[in-house]
């Protein structure tokens, strides 16, 4: 909701930021689904954003993705800010933090990929099942 860059008396750089949560839904529009925003004070979804907004420090103090994500709004308020005042950093400004370790894994794990069936077989009016049936893992 409202973002700034303040400098200290040392001259340093510090993001300044108050985060908050919209309500938001989709409209049927001339061209599909559309985002839009709900104004209706009376409105559920506004009044949880305005609690959601209201108690966001509390929230990020106890939710660690909240607080990450308070985080990535800081450091893109001051690359924003550095990027139009036209800082230039050093080469060594990119390479403070080393080679980075590629992640072990880069799949997310999809359990509903996994396809199983069974064949349910019904004879004189009684349930019949092979083995093969019997012993299929869901």
């Amino acid at each position: 909701r409202n973002a700034e860059v303040h400098v200290s008396e040392d001259d340093v750089l510090i993001p300044f930021l108050k985060m908050g949560v919209e309500a938001r839904e989709q409209v049927l529009g001339p061209e599909g689904l559309e985002d839009s925003p709900v104004t209706q004070p009376d409105h559920p979804l506004v009044k949880y954003a305005e609690a959601f907004t209201h108690n966001f420090d509390l929230i990020a103090e106890r939710k660690s993705v909240v607080s990450q994500l308070r985080e990535v709004a800081k450091a893109s308020v001051l690359a924003k800010f550095m990027l139009e005042a036209g800082v230039e950093l050093p080469e060594p400004w990119f390479t403070l933090g080393g080679q980075a370790d590629p992640a072990c894994c880069l799949e997310v794990p999809q359990l509903w990929n996994d396809c199983c069936f069974s064949e349910v077989k019904v004879q004189d009016g009684e349930v019949v099942t092979t083995e093969k049936a019997r012993d299929a893992k869901v």
